[in-house]
């Protein structure tokens, strides 16, 4: 399913909404509009919220039950906000505008900062992990701002989820009055309290995805290789000679692969251009070599065009060799009966040598590459193309699991999750850190203003001038710089 497709269903969905919306509100007015008010929902174009008030209590009673914890870890939060992560996105921010608009001024490695769209670099399939994450992330931001208000004895007024399209954001209402009546420094904690609990959701999400494997260990067994449990109908080893779910891939032109982290390694080695060993006495029974062979594009065909499952080889192996053949000479052979048997890989870095009674042929290619894929139990699968499509197009599994009982559920399932939670949520405490309109960056950078402005004792209007100047730079850089990371996600990347 691609982007628009999504962005079709979810218009006919709000469509629906609105329709029925309209109707209930046209012909059932007071008895609809009292459901509205008693049940905290709220309707509107490609948006929908609910508020409710039923968590005050809790929220209040729990804050000062931990009183004397919470007070600790939103200082700790404050001072790691206001001192750490706020630099941070601030030199992220400058370091992406200076590569992306000066091209000859070398920065170093930077964060990279990408979208996250479903049915564009996100699977469609993905789409409730991808919404079942963006809302923990958002609901455990707001967590924070709820716990750090009812420990400062804040009115908490309600809580709720506004959910946009797409994508659900939980929000609290404060009491502003008693908000603006506390000190600087305890407003600070309230507003960082949001961006500090998604940095530490984001540190446990790390954490546990790294230490999945050994949770999963007594009832799923790791390091035997990836199971293939899906292909997508465009794959292209989708086809008789490709991959059978239930596969058992355990390496790829030779790299072994153990885990997923192995076989995303080795798909990125599949870049590199290889040779195959092959005996002598194999290369003059198989080689059907035409007389007379064409250059096209800077690539050597001496193979018959009919020819479907053969290629064109160039001999590398170093000139040293007693028993070589000079590079500049081709055989035309068949690559999977050269690796029926067993792979020996010669690479430009070994000096393209092979044992001795064998000779380097590295297949004549331009923009192609040869990935041979071993399973277990089964004959290797060769693919002529880029390993992209491998990744894109094959869904693996690293777990296999110990008793059949087990096989119902995988912990990938699991990994995929704290992999977007981790992903959302440093997205969301990052753009609420900068001072951008609406944020809580906005009201951080207020704060800090305000704190500047006593100590060097100067009246509102500084704080007033240089507030708007902070929020109206950080608005016009932030907002251009997302809509600039989305459009190429959809139009540039796709």
């Amino acid at each position: 399913m691609s982007f628009t497709i999504l962005c079709s269903f979810v218009l006919a969905f709000y469509v629906v909404i609105w329709f029925f919306d309209s109707f209930f509100k046209s012909c059932m007015h007071y008895p609809y509009y009292a459901f509205l008010d008693g049940t905290g929902l709220k309707v509107g174009i490609l948006n929908f919220s609910w508020t409710t008030a039923a968590f005050n209590r809790f929220l209040y009673r729990w804050s000062k039950n931990l009183s004397r914890i919470l007070r600790k870890w939103f200082t700790c939060g404050y001072v790691f906000t206001v001192w750490l992560f706020l630099p941070f996105a601030l030199w992220t921010l400058l370091t992406f505008i200076l590569e992306h608009f000066y091209d000859p001024i070398d920065i170093g490695s930077m964060p990279e900062i990408r979208g996250a769209l479903p049915g564009v670099n996100i699977p469609i399939s993905d789409f409730w992990v991808y919404f079942l994450a963006m809302g923990m992330s958002s609901i455990f931001h707001e967590l924070g701002h709820a716990l750090a208000a009812s420990q400062e004895d804040v009115q908490l007024i309600g809580v709720g989820i506004y959910v946009f399209a797409i994508i659900p954001v939980a929000f609290v209402q404060l009491n502003s009055e008693h908000l603006n009546s506390l000190a600087i420094t305890k407003r600070l904690k309230i507003y960082c309290a949001g961006v500090w609990h998604n940095v530490v959701l984001a540190f446990v999400a790390m954490l546990l995805f790294f230490s999945a494997p050994i949770i999963f260990s007594i009832a799923y067994e790791t390091d035997v290789g990836v199971k293939v449990t899906a292909m997508s109908d465009g794959s292209p080893l989708k086809e008789v000679r490709g991959f059978n779910v239930g596969d058992v891939v355990t390496s790829i032109n030779g790299c072994n692969i153990k885990n997923a982290k192995d076989w995303i390694h080795c798909l990125h080695d599949a870049h590199d251009r290889y040779g195959i060993c092959t005996s002598a006495e194999f290369v003059a029974q198989n080689d059907e070599i035409m007389m007379e062979t064409v250059k096209e594009n800077d690539v050597v065909e001496c193979c018959r065009k009919d020819d479907l499952y053969s290629l064109c080889f160039e001999y590398m192996e170093p000139k040293v060799v007693i028993d070589s053949v000079l590079p500049g000479q081709y055989s035309c052979l068949k690559p999977r009966d050269m690796v029926k048997n067993r792979l020996i890989k010669c690479t430009d870095h070994g000096g393209y040598s092979c044992p001795h009674g064998m000779h380097c042929l590295k297949p004549s290619l331009n923009n192609s590459f040869l990935i041979i894929i071993e399973r277990k139990d089964d004959h290797p699968v060769l693919y002529l193309g880029v390993p992209y499509d491998l990744h894109e197009t094959v869904t693996v599994d690293q777990y296999f699991p110990r008793l059949s009982i087990f096989s119902f559920f995988s912990p990938s399932q699991v990994e995929k999750l704290l992999r977007y939670v981790f992903i959302f949520s440093m997205g969301i405490g990052f753009l609420n850190v900068v001072p951008c309109y609406g944020t809580d960056g906005h009201h951080i950078t207020r704060s800090i203003i305000q704190i500047i402005a006593k100590y060097l004792n100067r009246n509102g209007d500084f704080v007033t001038f240089f507030t708007v100047f902070s929020v109206v730079v950080g608005t016009g850089v932030t907002v251009p710089i997302a809509l600039y990371v989305f459009y190429k996600e959809v139009y540039m990347y796709n």
